[in-house]
């Protein structure tokens, strides 16, 4: 069995992909910088793993052609790697002090093609290798506003992709096909993104290792969960135009 896990060089796509590995899978690392992919790959096979770098660069469609020529059969892809918003010096990645007005369209533009179209480019370039009965797991955030979590480059974006989702999850089963897509919300996770502590916001914070197994055993859930965003508390959000209006 094999999987590809994108952004899968730290974090919670270095967990999932640890993971993975540990239940047997043979794990291809998706990234885009070659030397820390290399490296992720090298840690992983230290313990045990089957581990293998892959470039995947979701601005570089020449890199996600290629996966889809290199890959001969494949049985799980995570969607894990994104961008939070467009880089400025000085400030942090993921800036949820950020006003909502201060959005330049140029934040919007740059995250939307990165978490969506890049994401769609790559789903659209391994479709042909995917195996009858393979999954496809798209890593996800709630994008309803809240006082704390209304970053609008990023929640536009996971709203994008969620309903990609949907509409793949649709495709598949008018075909009567035994593929499945579907999204994990992890929930608030420490990276270097947020600069978050695991423990922190009372306890709601993770740690990479416990969203990258919570993610793990959800992705590996006998039941079929072909169109289904799921809470990192198994919570299945079952009306995504109800979450919404909410």
């Amino acid at each position: 069995m094999k999987a590809l896990i994108t952004g899968a060089n730290k974090g919670i796509g270095f967990e999932i992909a640890r993971s993975l590995g540990k239940r047997g899978y043979d794990v291809l690392v998706g990234a885009r910088d070659a030397n820390r992919g290399q490296a992720a790959a090298e840690k992983l096979a230290a313990e045990g793993i089957s581990a293998t770098f892959i470039k995947i660069d979701l601005n570089d469609l020449d890199s996600l052609h290629t996966a889809g020529t290199v890959i001969d059969s494949l049985d799980m892809l995570v969607n894990n790697a994104g961008i939070p918003d467009s880089v400025k010096s000085g400030r942090p990645a993921l800036d949820l002090t950020k006003h909502t007005f201060d959005y330049a369209t140029e934040d919007l533009r740059t995250t939307m093609e990165t978490n969506f179209l890049g994401t769609h480019e790559l789903m659209k370039s391994l479709l042909p290798v995917l195996t009858d009965n393979a999954k496809i797991v798209n890593i996800t955030v709630p994008i309803s506003p809240t006082d704390f979590w209304h970053p609008l480059a990023y929640i536009t974006s996971k709203a994008a992709l969620n309903v990609m989702t949907l509409t793949y999850a649709h495709e598949f089963k008018k075909m009567g096909s035994h593929r499945q897509i579907f999204g994990i919300m992890p929930g608030a996770v420490a990276t270097e993104l947020n600069g978050l502590e695991p423990g922190g916001l009372g306890g709601f914070v993770k740690s990479p290792e416990a969203a990258g197994q919570m993610s793990a055993d959800i992705i590996l859930c006998d039941r079929n969960q072909n169109g289904q965003i799921i809470q990192y508390d198994g919570k299945i959000i079952t009306d995504y135009e109800v979450q919404l209006r909410d």
